[in-house]
């Protein structure tokens, strides 16, 4: 039940963090008009896919019952949205939290003492 749940919780995420970026590059005609941490969001999620992805193809394998079965490119796909949402739990909240701390240390250093 909980991998069912995270391969359906892991591209609706992705998605809708796609769809708030694209409408915020179409409001304002740049790329540049998307917010930085929505931006840092989005290549965060396809940082943890893609890692998902080589997690999966590395090793193939897995025990059903005892017996090793190999997984198919035709459902890799699948496997790998649920490791990476696996692995967003841990990555997205690091990559926003260190994103923050570099911002704020970058604006305590340019502020006159």
């Amino acid at each position: 039940m909980r991998e069912m749940l995270m391969i359906l919780i892991f591209p609706l995420a992705f998605v809708c963090v796609l769809a708030t970026w694209l409408a915020c590059v179409a409001k304002g005609r740049s790329v540049k008009a998307a917010p930085p941490a929505l931006s840092a969001a989005l290549v965060a999620l396809v940082a943890c896919y893609v890692m998902g992805l080589l997690v999966i193809s590395m090793d193939p394998w897995f025990d059903d019952n005892g017996v090793p079965e190999f997984i198919s490119w035709k459902y890799r796909w699948a496997w790998a949205a649920e490791t990476a949402g696996w692995l967003a739990i841990v990555i997205l909240p690091a990559v926003l939290g260190l994103r923050a701390a570099f911002l704020s240390r970058a604006q305590r250093q340019e502020s006159p003492r």
